[in-house]
């Protein structure tokens, strides 16, 4: 059977692949701008037929979820998702949603070992090559593992989406392992605009460019405090700059492209940027589709902390909403709501400090505004009741706010709250250092 055959002959319609839907089933629908929207769709209009169907999802970039809007009462569908996003905080109260903790670079083997149980999986792909190949395009992440793994696999043809002519095996999927093909209306992916920094996230910035030096490798994501950081690089004299991270941005492929970033001190992939996941602009997809230095690679390959930590001098700048003065991070919970998720923060806080020389660094303004106007802290005596723990405080290193950077590794809590008070908001110190005393981890000698 030639390719053009066979991928006719596992064409279906949106209809029939809704059909292959059973109550009490595994649905993955994936997410960021690659989501399975023709299962999604087809599956939300048999909303009064269904029962006690879990879709997993990871947060999605481009609309919201068909089956969320026909159904945000668990009448039919439960939401699981790995990550929430805008879209499905919007579109679901918590009480609705289940979310799973779990660490980024494990969702590889998780699906590989059945805690990730998929009887139904589709995501886009983009159009069939001639070797009978499907590329993820610009998110793999685990996108070939949650394939594998479905009892039942639909590839969604999107054919504005650019395949990955370099990178890891795992960017692309065969025909042979594809169980049936749905077209959809090729949905282009959404623009990710830079964001732009504040006064604070500015001075943060200017903490951790500090820490930097030529040949750092550097692991560097999307929002406002590392576009300070790539700011401050474009306009120094750093040289042979590394890059391994999760994220791939618009604000990397710039200092790539200004000849800052070469990758020449890299101890694995040595002159490559290695990534697992590309959002911004349609000239970054189309560069990371194009560029021989990238090197595109799942998650498990690229937030493996031993793999991070095999590079010298990495270093790993990750955000959080609030810590406290013993270093225990919170980056996905705002009281008890869940509004992000774990991703792939710790892998690399783990993975950096690995590395010789290396560096893991958690960024936050030190306060907050209250819905009352009023000015909260982001540094804490303890994190509150029914916060998760993004980051153990065994694991945390180089605490940053707008105030200066500490480093609290091997410390004592003494030692680890006198250093975290001395980052927090002027406003905040002496309220901390009371909380600090009353619960046994302030002494004399302390500063204040």
């Amino acid at each position: 059977m030639s390719l053009m055959d066979e991928y006719k002959k596992k064409l279906i319609t949106a209809e029939e692949a809704g059909r292959l839907v059973k109550s009490g089933d595994y649905v993955d629908l994936y997410g960021y701008y690659s989501a399975g929207d023709v299962l999604d769709q087809a599956m939300a209009k048999r909303v009064d037929e269904l029962k006690d169907v879990k879709v997993r999802t990871m947060r999605k970039h481009n609309g919201n979820w068909a089956f969320l809007e026909a159904d945000n009462q668990n009448r039919a569908f439960i939401n699981i998702p790995i990550f929430l996003g805008p879209s499905e905080l919007t579109q679901v109260d918590q009480a609705h949603q289940a979310p799973i903790p779990a660490l980024f670079y494990e969702y590889v083997e998780m699906y590989r070992k059945g805690d990730f149980p998929v009887d139904v999986g589709s995501r886009q792909v983009s159009p069939m090559d001639d070797e009978g190949y499907f590329s993820f395009s610009s998110s793999l992440a685990y996108g070939k593992a949650m394939a594998d793994a479905s009892k039942i696999f639909i590839a969604e043809v999107n054919a504005t989406l650019r395949p990955l002519n370099h990178g890891h095996e795992d960017r692309r999927i065969h025909i042979s392992e594809v169980d049936y093909i749905v077209e959809g209306d090729n949905p282009v992916a959404v623009e990710q605009d830079d964001p732009i920094p504040t006064e604070v996230d500015e001075k943060i910035g200017n903490f951790i460019y500090n820490e930097l030096r030529d040949g750092s490798c550097l692991q560097i994501g999307y929002g406002k405090v590392p576009m300070a950081v790539t700011t401050l690089i474009s306009k120094s004299d750093l040289k042979d700059l590394g890059i391994h991270t999760e994220m791939m941005s618009d604000s990397i492929m710039k200092l790539y492209k200004a000849g800052l970033v070469t990758g020449k001190r890299k101890t694995i992939n040595k002159g490559q940027i290695v990534y697992t996941i590309a959002a911004g602009s349609t000239e970054l997809y189309q560069f990371v589709s194009e560029c021989k230095d990238m090197y595109a690679a799942p998650v498990n390959y690229v937030n493996d902390p031993y793999n991070i930590g095999q590079n010298d001098n990495v270093v790993s700048i990750n955000a959080c909403l609030e810590f406290d003065i013993t270093g225990q991070v919170s980056s996905e919970v705002v009281g008890t709501r869940q509004i992000s998720g774990t991703g792939g923060q710790l892998d690399f806080m783990m993975g950096a400090y690995r590395s010789k020389g290396g560096k893991a660094i958690m960024a936050c303004p030190s306060t907050y505004r209250k819905k009352d106007g009023t000015r909260g802290t982001r540094i804490v005596p303890t994190l509150g009741v029914g916060v998760g723990i993004t980051d153990p405080r065994m694991c945390a290193h180089l605490m940053c706010t707008e105030y200066g950077i500490v480093n609290i590794k091997g410390a004592s809590t003494w030692e680890r709250a006198e250093r975290t008070i001395s980052i927090a908001h002027p406003d905040f110190r002496e309220q901390l250092i009371a909380e600090a005393d009353r619960l046994g981890i302030w002494c004399q000698s302390n500063k204040r």
